[in-house]
């Protein structure tokens, strides 16, 4: 009987042990695959202004920099994700959008759209073709997110198409109307871009976007 018992509790000890070694393992896993997903190392702060701050961070999965925004706007979730799901609306307030239009609508949440951003001399214009989805993902949480389709629509002659880009949106409801908004970008702009240009862009492009959606949000 007391062997039974020992085999029994040296079963047990075992089996608590690899179970405590495969959770260590799935812990060290789940860190890593998060880590390499949203991780950003040595992010400056580039702009901070109006409430609305932008950093730009390295990444070891592309060259080019990402860009964090942060920002705050008094209005409501189901407010927030109609404007910016309002695709044709993009040239009001987007950073040098001339042109927006929607390729496919998929359903009142997802869309497949195209848009077409002014470059200054001597840069060519760009154009991005991209898939949006909104979601709530709890009754105070809307998340975001956009992935470029750039091979669903033919590039047009005079612009270079923008081989990749990612954005999401995470959007959290503090109080009635007001919202924290925290907003990521990674995106390969294509052919040939200056450095000046690439690093002005990344400080001004979000803040001037954001700055008019808030204007705009908060007029309504």
């Amino acid at each position: 009987m007391k062997c039974g018992i020992c085999w029994r509790r040296c079963g047990e000890n075992k089996i608590g042990i690899f179970r405590i070694g495969e959770m260590k393992v799935f812990v060290f896993i789940l860190v890593l695959l998060f880590g390499k997903a949203v991780g950003q190392t040595n992010c400056t702060l580039r702009k901070n202004q109006d409430s609305i701050k932008v950093f730009t961070c390295h990444t070891d999965s592309s060259k080019f920099k990402s860009i964090i925004a942060e920002f705050s706007v008094h209005t409501s979730l189901t407010s927030l994700s109609d404007f910016v799901l309002d695709i044709p609306k993009y040239t009001q307030w987007q950073f040098n959008t001339v042109e927006s239009k929607i390729i496919q609508k998929i359903s009142s949440t997802e869309i497949i759209y195209r848009t077409v951003v002014e470059a200054p001399w001597p840069v060519t214009d760009r154009d991005m073709v991209v898939r949006i989805k909104s979601e709530f993902t709890d009754q105070k949480t809307l998340k975001i997110m956009t992935d470029s389709q750039s091979d669903i629509v033919p590039i047009n002659e005079g612009l270079v198409r923008v081989p990749s880009s990612h954005a999401e949106w995470w959007v959290r409801e503090k109080s009635k109307n007001y919202l924290e908004v925290k907003y990521t970008m990674q995106i390969d702009p294509g052919g040939s871009v200056p450095a000046w240009l690439v690093n002005w862009v990344c400080a001004n492009a979000p803040y001037q976007s954001f700055i008019n959606l808030k204007a705009k949000l908060e007029k309504k």
